[in-house]
This record gives C-alpha cells, structure tokens and sequence, in this order.
C-alpha cells in the first residue's frame, strides 16, 4: 500500500500443505518457509497461505491498514486456489514478558474478553481463531559478536539474556561462539 509515492503497508505470504489438523500444523516462521521451498522442489502443490508477514509504518497504525493487508493477503491466496489462511503472529506485546511461555501469553485477555496482545487483538476482530503456540517458530543464531551488534549490549558470559524487543531470553554459550534466540509465535486462522 502506498500514500503520496510512499509504502506504508505490506505483506506476503507462501502457501504449504496443511490438512487442517493442529498436529500437522508447520513449526512456524522457518518451517513454513521451508515447506513453501520444498513443495515445488518435489512436484507437489500448497493448498494453505501462510501468512508471513504484514507490516505498516508506525505512524500509519491504528488506521485499519493492518486488516487490509491481511484481507487481501487471504483474497490472493484464494484466488489462487489456496482453500486455507493461517499466520504465525508475532505478538507486539510479548516482548514484555519475554519470561512467560506462548502456551500462556495467548490467552491473556482484556476485560472485553478480547486478546491483550493488540497484535492478536487485530487477528480476533478479523474473525481469525487461535490454533496454539508455535513454540519453535524462529530460530536465529550468530556469533557472539553478532549477538551482541544485534542486541546493542555486552555479553560477558554464557547465560540466557533478556535481550530489547526478543520474545524469549537470547541463550549465550561463550565456549562456542553462539548466540541463539528461539522465537515463539502463536498461529492463527482466518476464514
């Protein structure tokens, strides 16, 4: 979506094979990419949009942009054939809570009985159901030196880290020169 030559808004998505069941679901993030690469490269077809990303300028929030994004998101993939729409979201809020697991922040609510992530608050308003936590959902390593431009803080030695804007702690292992951070999300579904 563009304003005054300007992107504001996007999105993409890749389409898996999903049967429909919370067992069969992909790991996440890095699993559905990994699905969408190895689909074609065996022959076969998705039958599910996954929903990776939709994203709006901060000071674009608020206005409605988000839902449009993921509505035309799901209306590409059914035109294209795709008779299911699932995301792992990331929710805005749990960064905050870096501490508390998935299985738990999901079913926070306000007092409306809504989410208290806005983030999943957006999914609900939308008609989208939990399906459960995507524990493993993003898995990113590096270095400790690339943990450490990253995370814009020091690492002295091997622990987990509450790192700024990371949903889970970072683990450290000095001894091996890594850092890994495994993000969870929460799936949803849409229509």
């Amino acid at each position: 979506m563009t304003k005054n030559d300007r992107i504001v808004a996007g999105g993409w998505g890749v389409p898996v094979r999903w049967n429909g069941s919370v067992e069969n679901l992909p790991g996440g993030y890095d699993d559905a990419l990994r699905q969408a690469v190895e689909l074609p490269e065996n022959g076969e077809h998705g039958d599910t949009l996954v929903i990776a990303a939709a994203q709006v300028r901060r000071e674009m929030r608020g206005r409605g942009l988000a839902a449009q994004i993921l509505r035309r998101l799901a209306d590409v993939g059914e035109r294209s054939g795709l008779i299911r729409v699932i995301a792992p979201v990331r929710p805005t809020l749990k960064a905050r809570y870096p501490l508390t697991p998935m299985s738990r922040f999901m079913t926070w609510t306000r007092p409306d009985g809504a989410p208290l992530d806005p983030w999943l608050r957006a999914h609900h308003r939308m008609g989208a159901w939990m399906l459960g936590p995507a524990e493993r959902s993003m898995v990113i390593t590096g270095s400790v030196m690339d943990w450490e431009m990253w995370a814009g803080m020091p690492f002295p030695e091997s622990g987990s880290y509450i790192v700024p804007d990371a949903l889970a702690p970072v683990v450290i292992d000095r001894r091996h020169d890594r850092g890994e951070l495994v993000e969870p999300n929460v799936w949803v579904q849409h229509r």
